[in-house]
């Protein structure tokens, strides 16, 4: 069974503010995504810290996570993160479906979640939902809905 949401659901407004708060987290220069558990032979097994797991929670309950072939769209994952500008035109769905690639990306590619925050990207994301939901009063009407 495919966790997600159904994309033709909104999150509701209090859900946006829900994953918002996230954002100042993950932009205070001391935020580390992983802490070091333990080390064996020369080598760290990282955990993600407390935040990375609630906020992983927050985006599946409050239906940011989609259901969708998300493997499928790897490639446009890829150009917003290569190309960063596109962002500033990126609808509620773009958005909700980049967050949910990078959830379910880490699954199969450990890491790549503490890589997304590390370089900026999800805090990019979260900075265009702020934007977006500032515009049209929650994101429930607008044309950044699609």
């Amino acid at each position: 069974m495919i966790v997600g949401a159904d994309e033709a659901v909104l999150p509701t407004p209090a859900g946006i503010e829900e994953v918002l708060a996230y954002l100042p987290i993950f932009e205070d220069p001391r935020f580390l995504p992983e802490v070091v558990v333990a080390e064996e032979q020369g080598w760290a097994f990282e955990q993600y810290t407390r935040e990375v797991y609630e906020f992983e929670r927050t985006l599946y309950r409050t239906g940011f996570i989609v259901r969708f072939d998300w493997a499928r769209w790897e490639r446009e994952a890829f150009g917003y993160y290569l190309e960063p500008e596109r962002l500033d035109s990126a609808d509620l769905a773009t958005l909700r479906r980049l967050l949910t690639f990078h959830i379910r990306k880490n699954v199969t590619c450990e890491g790549h979640l503490a890589e997304m925050l590390r370089d900026g990207h999800v805090q990019a994301i979260l900075r265009r939902l702020g934007a977006l939901a500032g515009e049209y009063g929650g994101l429930q009407e607008g044309p950044a809905v699609r």
